[in-house]
């Protein structure tokens, strides 16, 4: 996404004609998705040239479009756009009765025509909305909404409907989280590419306009807070209730998939460096895996004036080690596991430095908050420690998750976290 943005921006303008006004094999129906994609984003490039052109490569984008792919692009946008503002209207509300004001809203809005799209996932058609799913989400100074709507694969089966839920924000840069995911969508693609059973999710994120985004929920995922709401257990006990006693086959299957998934975020955090890491930001899938979310404070930047609390490179907490270590004292057969991959994904990641830095770099004038501060494109090089061999590279990881290992400042803010808005830790 960060890539395909960057041609847009820095390609010179003729060539921007080239490929938008002549390239017969852009399907001219589908060309809405390179609006939302390219050009929703005027803040993109801080360099005055470049501003005053996006709009003249936005018009070119329509004039480009078919009769029947401009309607599209009306309506699609037309759609959308109604449900983002929804957040403005509940702002003034108060907080019990936002969920009702959302159903409201949610009533008023009527589909128009069958091949409207989720933006961030445009295989999937939109057949309608589900008035009682919208859920006003917690945030201090905003009002996030969540929504689910109906869909059907665009090349599947019309009649198998499935439900999609998508969360709209106003007053929020989604951009940053468009970087992290970029980064952890790289991070996947090479360890794939070397056969590396660590597990990534990185979800789609959209920015729609300034200050505005539309962000694709995890599906089968519960929040940790969520999971506390219903249980005193922690993961270890949580994990014997959802999959069955510890050795059997649905418990080991599920602690090696969180294995996997934790050393896979491990090793994206350790470059990415993102905080606010409470248990509203961590989800559990329905094998048992792990994804963050919500990547606000990524690089310098950190919550509560740039505290830089959270301390450790990536979050391992108490619960976290009692699944990954048994022993309790990094000795078990399954922290080792955990170890091995960590190592081996940071390996590969270090020969692809120069791809990932880069794919950061593509961003830094673009006034995001994660590069205000500091050095980041020098410290996130330094993550990678390139003047070390992969003996000591190994090492270096080794040392970065026993330091992560029931870090006492991961507690501390969790503690935090449910003492000032309630998550629960």
């Amino acid at each position: 996404m960060i890539a395909s943005c960057a041609i847009v921006f820095l390609e010179p303008l003729g060539t921007v004609k080239h490929l938008v006004g002549n390239d017969n094999s852009m399907s001219k129906e589908y060309l809405p998705e390179e609006i939302w994609r390219e050009v929703t984003n005027p803040r993109s490039c801080l360099n005055g040239s470049f501003l005053a052109l996006l709009p003249v490569v936005r018009q070119h984008i329509i004039d480009g479009f078919t009769p029947k792919a401009l309607d599209l692009f009306r309506r699609e946008f037309d759609f959308f756009d109604k449900v983002t503002s929804i957040s403005g209207v509940l702002f003034p509300l108060p907080k019990d009765e936002r969920r009702a004001g959302i159903r409201r809203e949610l009533e008023k809005i009527e589909m128009d025509g069958e091949d409207l799209y989720l933006p961030t996932a445009t295989n999937k058609l939109v057949r309608g909305i589900q008035v009682d799913s919208g859920i006003p989400l917690q945030s201090a100074a905003k009002v996030p909404i969540m929504v689910t709507f109906n869909v059907v694969d665009r090349d599947g089966d019309p009649n198998n409907i499935k439900p999609q839920a998508c969360i709209f924000k106003v007053g929020d840069d989604c951009r940053q989280d468009v970087l992290a995911l970029q980064v952890i969508s790289l991070l996947r693609d090479i360890f794939q590419a070397v056969g590396l059973n660590l597990y990534l999710f990185p979800y789609g994120v959209l920015p729609t306009g300034p200050g505005r985004g539309i962000i694709e929920v995890v599906p089968n995922t519960r929040s940790r807070s969520q999971m506390g709401e219903t249980t005193d257990g922690g993961l270890y006990e949580i994990f014997q209730q959802d999959y069955g006693p510890v050795g059997s086959l649905n418990f080991e299957a599920a602690r090696e998939n969180f294995i996997v998934s934790s050393a896979g975020y491990a090793v994206a955090s350790l470059l990415l460096q993102p905080k606010d890491r409470h248990n509203g930001n961590l989800l559990f899938d329905n094998v048992g895996r792990l994804v963050h979310i919500d990547f606000g404070f990524i690089l310098e930047t950190s919550p509560g004036g740039n505290m830089r609390f959270e301390s450790a490179h990536f979050k391992l907490s108490h619960e976290m080690t009692q699944l990954l270590d048994p022993s309790g004292v990094m000795k078990s057969e399954t922290w080792n596991l955990f170890v091995s991959l960590c190592v081996k994904g940071y390996l590969a990641a270090r020969r692809h430095m120069d791809g990932i830095i880069n794919t950061v770099l593509l961003m830094l004038d673009s006034g995001l908050p994660c590069f205000s501060r500091g050095d980041p494109i020098g410290n996130l090089r330094k993550r990678f420690h390139p003047e070390m061999n992969d003996r000591e590279a190994a090492n270096f990881m080794i040392r970065v998750c026993t330091d992560a290992y029931n870090k006492w400042t991961t507690a501390g803010y969790d503690l935090i976290q449910y003492l000032q808005q309630g998550i629960e830790k």
